[in-house]
Formats: C-alpha cells, sequence, structure tokens
C-alpha cells in the first residue's frame, strides 16, 4: 500500500475546510457509494429549464419546475461499482448514469468523480476530464462529489510539476482541473455568490490507500 502522510492529509483537510468543502474519510469506495446514494436522497430536487422533456415536480425556489427523478452522474464507476450504487438508490426516483450526461445538463443532482491528486497547501484537488461525461458530471451537478486517495495528496502546487509536465508533453487533448471548494464568483458588484459557474456543494471522500 502506497505511503500516507498523516501530517499532508490534516492539512489538505483543514485547507480544503476553510474552502467550503465538505470532507469525509473513508475505508473504501465500497463505503463511499452509500454515501453517494445518501446525499441525492437527501437534497431537494434540481430545478429544470422550462423546455427539458422530462416529468415536471412543483416550481423551485427561483420559479422553476423541478425534477422528479433525481440523477446521479458517476461515469468512472466500474460495471461492479455502478450496480452497488444502483442498489443504494432502489426504491427510490434516482436514476443513475454512466454516460450521455450532456443529455442531462439542466438537471444533475450529484455528481461523482475521481481526483488524480490532491494539493495540502490549498485544500485543491487535481481531476483529468478528458472523457466528456467526466468533465460535465463536475461541472454541471448541484453536489460534486470527489473521491481522492490519501496517498496522492502533495505537499503544494510545485510538488505535482512533474505530472503536469508529463501531461502537457503527451501530444494529446488533454482537461486538467482544479477544484478548491464549490464554485463561487464575486464578479458582480464584489458580491460573493456561490454555485454560479459549478455546484453548489463539493464533497470530497478521502479513502485509504
Amino acid at each position: 500500500m502506497p505511503d500516507i502522510s498523516q501530517e499532508l492529509v490534516e492539512a489538505f483537510k483543514q485547507k480544503a475546510t476553510l474552502a467550503n468543502a465538505k470532507i469525509v474519510e473513508m475505508q473504501s469506495l465500497a463505503e463511499a457509494i452509500p454515501y453517494v446514494a445518501e446525499i441525492c436522497k437527501a437534497k431537494e430536487p434540481a430545478q429544470l429549464l422550462a423546455n427539458e422533456n422530462v416529468e415536471k415536480g412543483p416550481l423551485g425556489p427561483l420559479g422553476c419546475p423541478t425534477r422528479v427523478t433525481k440523477i446521479i452522474a458517476a461515469p468512472e464507476l466500474s460495471a461492479e461499482d455502478f450496480a452497488s450504487l444502483e442498489a443504494a438508490c432502489a426504491g427510490e426516483k434516482i436514476a443513475c448514469i454512466k454516460e450521455g450526461v450532456r443529455d442531462h445538463v439542466a438537471g444533475i443532482d450529484v455528481g461523482f468523480t475521481f481526483a488524480e491528486l490532491g494539493v495540502a497547501g490549498s485544500g485543491t484537488c487535481m481531476a483529468i476530464n478528458d472523457n466528456e461525461d467526466v468533465r460535465l458530471s463536475g461541472m454541471v451537478a448541484e453536489i460534486h462529489v470527489l473521491a481522492l486517495k490519501k496517498s496522492r495528496i502533495y505537499p503544494d502546487l510545485p510538488s505535482i510539476a512533474p505530472f503536469l509536465r508529463e501531461r502537457m508533453s503527451d501530444g494529446k487533448c488533454s482537461y486538467t482541473t482544479f477544484i478548491t471548494g464549490p464554485s463561487r464568483t464575486a464578479d458582480i458588484e464584489r458580491v460573493g455568490a456561490i454555485g454560479v459557474h459549478g455546484p453548489l456543494e463539493l464533497h470530497i471522500i478521502l479513502l485509504e490507500g
């Protein structure tokens, strides 16, 4: 098993919490999957575009119709783990999808993806988003859940430079995202707003290994 620096883990947790991310520690992905399902069960349904052709519920706070069936997008899960997610959502009005996320961009409730590594100095997760379904799952969901192995936490940005150089020099089209807390902006009259350009909440599951 790769070495885990508890000092880096604690530093990462502190910085990520300051950025309004919600941090939980779990032993394995098998333990994380029910957690993702519970997050979706507990949240209010996503609001929709008025012209989206799905069954609609009551109007939400902004006067838009809500989705009757919630959606969890988990494109990176193996077939076995995806089946476990579906089982955890059984009996609920929750649809689990692995592909075709573009068809649901107006109403993804939870996006579940994996971080390649973490940066303790800022509480940042780095995600590889070369697959469009993975990229959209982390961008358009109301709640984004990222799984990160503790052994993949590095001290600071300079320490991950070799990995970035490798990504940039392989000649392939690549998408690499740095995520620190939920989406936020103060573009309009310097008033802070959450979720304008991305998820309203970020949950980071720190996994052993």
